[in-house]
């Protein structure tokens, strides 16, 4: 579905920003366009130097990637060596688990609570040889989050070996309170490794532009794996210029808050199983398989897309994103034409 022509769609399967990108990086990419004959910088130097300069932290932190995807790759190819594991949650990410089968690394699958990343149950499956515990927060798919006390008893609790990773793709968008300070956090915690993304908020996913916040000697490590030339010029050009680019994020945060909250309403007065969501999508359960593939297909026929969960762990549900206000309400009246059950 994904493959054919979407300009009749209604898009809600990727969590992308309906808004499109920033208008600041849409700017300098146009005014740069005519440079891409040239190679980028081998390893993305201004970007990570703006990101430090912005973030109040030294440029020796920032590792700037070819979206969060290498990043992991990275960690999760050499930093998790034979007879070594790593923890990630049962339903989350889905690039965690594929990364893992391809290095065909010893995973451990810690058991959400309330569909929300549980510490205890985390580190009921910790050992002296797990090297990596992944945590997105918010989680996708299922929007929910841990909060800074949570977080700072994990951190409490295992080595300094161990590297405790925080996927904050969707930070950004978080509007409850008891949501990590993680840069603090990250200068009492060495092992504490931040992932952060312009793909989200400021509307860049087509670039591919990540970054890391980490101690220098993770940074350095990850360098050292990193390929030369894998962040393009115009990614780079467009990130700089994203992150001045305030307004747009405000805008962008302040639709999504308003939108989910609307969202939320009317599929729960609909009857539907909703997860209450701190990001910018809703995870929806159903009972069955057959009542969730039903319900994907019948979304399909009134032309919107959404986002089966089976490769991230739940077999029953369905991710939808969050859309201008105008796609949201075509969901809404879809939903009125679709019988489940």
């Amino acid at each position: 579905m994904e493959n054919r022509n979407l300009e009749n769609f209604i898009k809600l399967s990727q969590n992308e920003n309906p808004l499109g990108p920033s208008p600041k990086a849409m700017e300098a990419v146009l005014k740069h366009a005519h440079t891409i004959h040239r190679y980028p910088e081998p390893h993305p130097h201004s970007l990570e130097v703006k990101i430090a300069d912005w973030l109040n932290i030294e440029p020796g932190n920032v590792f700037v990637s070819a979206g969060l995807v290498e990043a992991l790759d990275i960690m999760i190819r050499n930093f998790v060596g034979q007879g070594n594991n790593m923890i990630i949650g049962d339903i989350t990410f889905v690039a965690y688990r594929l990364l893992a089968e391809v290095f065909n690394v010893e995973t451990r699958f810690s058991k959400l609570t309330d569909y929300q990343m549980d510490v205890h149950d985390i580190l009921s499956r910790y050992d002296e040889n797990t090297k990596l515990i992944i945590i997105a927060n918010p989680n996708n798919p299922t929007g929910t989050t841990i909060s800074e006390n949570e977080l700072i008893q994990l951190l409490e609790h295992v080595s300094s070996d161990t590297l405790v990773v925080v996927d904050e793709a969707y930070w950004e968008y978080v509007s409850q309170s008891g949501f990590p300070g993680s840069l603090s956090l990250q200068k009492r915690y060495q092992n504490l490794v931040i992932m952060r993304t312009f793909s989200k908020i400021y509307g860049l996913a087509g670039l591919r532009v990540g970054y890391t916040i980490a101690s220098q000697s993770v940074v350095e490590k990850m360098e050292y794996y990193q390929a030369p030339f894998t962040v393009n010029c115009l990614g780079s050009i467009a990130a700089i210029h994203a992150i001045d680019d305030v307004e747009f994020v405000a805008k962008s945060s302040e639709m999504n808050k308003k939108e989910r909250q609307f969202m939320f309403n009317e599929l729960k007065q609909r009857g539907y199983n909703v997860v209450p969501s701190q990001s910018n999508f809703h995870f929806v359960l159903f009972d069955t398989v057959e009542d969730r593939d039903l319900f994907d297909t019948e979304l399909c026929t009134h032309n919107v897309l959404a986002r089966k969960t089976d490769l991230f762990g739940d077999s029953k549900a369905i991710r939808l994103s969050i859309g201008t206000p105008e796609d949201n309400l075509k969901l809404i009246e879809s939903l009125g034409q679709i019988k489940i059950g």
